[in-house]
């Protein structure tokens, strides 16, 4: 089962491409499934001081979500179209989250954390903090973000889970304790966590999560997800030998679907 599940198009403000484009991209490509995960509003700031560059407005989301059931439907019988969302995670906004997500049928829900007190760790504006340093206390806030999503019981999917390295910028210190200690809560809340291509095509050069971290997780016995987090029709399935190839060395054999919030497993897909 060849799947794509994080994908964004023009709706989320910095991406490009319809969603018909990134359906058609993966009909193309001979992917069986494609996950449609533009980024949830803004719902932790005031209207008034959300970037539209950052994730579409509230007032859109409605129109959005029908348009993916309609995609659903019109692809039904070419590929199997996830109807889900990308939902940030902030501490102290729990319940406000948790009661949006239940207004949707989703088929699941991708967590992510983006916004570190406030601010956009992974903004190419953002660099500037990177190259003052330290940059470990960055991993280490990043880190227990991500703990609190885990411990959320909202999501099904964990996006990018070391987004923090993006630009290049690793960690002073040795951080494998807390990563671990991550690692061990996700397969305890019984998450699964994408493996994604984007990482290749940012500086850092790497897939998301690295290698090392794919091992420990292949350890714990958590599921993964095979994704592109395409920000443009041409990225879908962008890198996947690479992909693939990483999961096999980390010694993963099945990759997993949702429907309907419920997870299955499959053979992982072997590319040519």
């Amino acid at each position: 089962m060849l799947t794509d599940y994080h994908t964004h198009t023009l709706r989320c403000g910095h991406a490009t491409g319809t969603m018909r484009e990134y359906v058609e991209q993966a009909i193309a490509l001979g992917i069986d499934e494609i996950g449609l995960t533009d980024h949830l509003w803004l719902y932790f700031q005031e209207p008034s001081q959300r970037d539209p560059a950052f994730a579409m407005s509230e007032r859109d989301f409605a129109a959005h979500y029908e348009e993916m059931i309609r995609t659903q439907n019109e692809y039904a019988d070419r590929i199997q179209v996830r109807i889900s969302v990308e939902a940030d995670y902030i501490a102290g906004r729990e319940k406000e989250l948790l009661s949006i997500l239940a207004r949707y049928d989703f088929d699941y829900v991708l967590g992510s954390v983006h916004f570190l007190d406030g601010w956009p760790l992974d903004a190419p504006e953002s660099t500037v903090r990177y190259e003052k340093g330290p940059v470990s206390p960055i991993y280490r806030s990043y880190y227990r973000s991500l703990q609190g999503a885990v411990a959320l019981g909202g999501f099904d999917l964990l996006a990018h889970l070391d987004l923090p390295k993006k630009f290049g910028f690793l960690p002073e210190d040795d951080l494998s304790e807390l990563v671990c200690e991550t690692l061990d809560l996700i397969a305890q809340h019984d998450l699964a966590v994408e493996l994604s291509s984007a990482g290749l095509r940012k500086p850092i050069g790497e897939i998301y999560p690295s290698p090392a971290i794919l091992q420990q997780m292949n350890a714990r016995s958590i599921p993964i997800a095979l994704s592109s987090d395409a920000h443009a029709p041409a990225e879908v399935g962008a890198n996947y030998n690479q992909l693939i190839a990483a999961a096999s060395a980390a010694g993963y054999q099945q990759s997993v679907t949702f429907v309907k919030r419920v997870r299955r497993n499959h053979k992982l897909p072997q590319l040519a």
